[in-house]
């Protein structure tokens, strides 16, 4: 699995070049019996896209440079044994790249002028995605979640072995050990004698966790995934006292995560993602309705909602996933024109709304009808 997050879709976004932009999502299987038709599958999808990008007008020289980079990953082996539940693709004459997602996207390609990235929609609403840090005395695992599953993140991602991550000897076990441990900040840890005591542990623990979170620190940062940590209370205790980690969720998944399988580690982490967001997905609107009527901060007239996201003053956005309102939206002038769905040029401004909240960081929560003003697709709680 790919981890995709805010940063990743400013990227995308920000993508600048002469069109056409291939925009292509498929339903992938993980490993399976039928994982061998993901490659397959991807070829069809590259033929179907060439004859998409000939009808749109590219020249001979344009499909060359946008296709080649995709024919190599069709012929990547390693690419294809490891998938999650949907793969996105990107690609431009200059600019290519792919996400292995937690989502079971419908085959769909887009060519066009920009990059369509409405189906990627599912994903940035109430915390569809997360990771899971799995921790054991001596080494750490991290999952990225989604929807359908987890699956383990690259692993030079972190020291995954504290025994290297610190540069030290295996003890045998724990025995026969002499040093000097530096911890940081001009402190040194001496051990001698036959054995570790318990506080030389939990010190090399926490030292090892700091490590780990240090690495974790930008997928925090620049992602804005919850962290779900597992572990035994011990652990977890250690843990919480050195992160610095911005959105570790303060319910934990207690016990040795090796006594769960992949598919119980995702039951049981789904569960503490879905309490805790959809806790702030009620507190914030609370926090709606005791605005509304009584301060600006309040917006829920269309035009006011998306002329407050461009400017930068929404701090949250509650929408709803089904609603579909079309129309163009000049963001410069702020200007709106409602549309026939069938309008050339016409978006989704409720999905257009969504994408670009979570590309500028702006909190986005799913609501329903009955939790929103009548005839209201979205609202919004302003900064200023």
């Amino acid at each position: 699995m790919d981890l995709f997050g805010q940063r990743e879709l400013a990227e995308l976004l920000a993508v600048q070049d002469d069109p056409p932009y291939l925009s292509l999502y498929l339903p992938m299987e993980r490993i399976t019996s039928a994982s061998h038709q993901n490659p397959v599958r991807f070829r069809n999808a590259l033929r179907r896209a060439h004859e998409e990008l000939v009808r749109w007008g590219a020249s001979p020289a344009q499909l060359h440079h946008l296709l080649a980079p995709l024919e190599e990953l069709a012929d990547r082996e390693v690419f294809w044994l490891y998938q999650s539940d949907g793969l996105a693709v990107f690609a431009t004459a200059t600019y290519t790249c792919s996400y292995r997602l937690p989502w079971r996207f419908r085959e769909e390609i887009y060519v066009g002028d920009s990059f369509v990235v409405a189906p990627l929609v599912p994903l940035f609403l109430s915390n569809r995605q997360f990771l899971v840090l799995a921790l054991e005395k001596y080494r750490v695992r991290l999952y990225g979640g989604g929807p359908t599953g987890l699956t383990e993140v690259e692993r030079e991602r972190l020291p995954l072995d504290l025994w290297k991550a610190l540069q030290v000897d295996v003890p045998e076990p724990l025995v026969q050990y002499r040093t000097g441990l530096r911890l940081g900040r001009g402190q040194i840890m001496a051990t001698h004698g036959h054995t570790f005591e318990r506080e030389d542990i939990k010190r090399l623990v926490a030292e090892y966790y700091r490590m780990v979170d240090r690495a974790l620190a930008p997928l925090g940062h620049e992602r804005q995934l919850p962290l779900v940590v597992a572990g035994v209370e011990y652990l977890v205790g250690i843990y919480r006292e050195i992160s610095s980690y911005p959105l570790l969720l303060p319910e934990a998944l207690l016990g040795s995560p090796e006594q769960y399988s992949l598919t119980e580690l995702h039951a049981q982490a789904s569960e503490i993602v879905m309490r805790w967001s959809d806790a702030e997905r009620r507190r914030w609107l609370e926090r709606f309705w005791q605005l509304r009527g009584s301060s600006p901060k309040a917006a829920e007239e269309l035009t006011t909602v998306l002329q407050a996201l461009y400017e930068g003053r929404v701090e949250t956005l509650l929408a709803r996933p089904d609603a579909e309102l079309w129309g163009k939206v000049d963001r410069f002038t702020a200007s709106l024109q409602l549309l026939p769905p069938q309008t050339p040029g016409a978006v989704n401004l409720v999905n257009e709304a969504i994408i670009h909240a979570f590309a500028t960081r702006v909190r986005v929560y799913a609501a329903t009808a009955e939790e929103l003003p009548p005839d209201t697709a979205m609202v919004a709680i302003l900064r200023y």
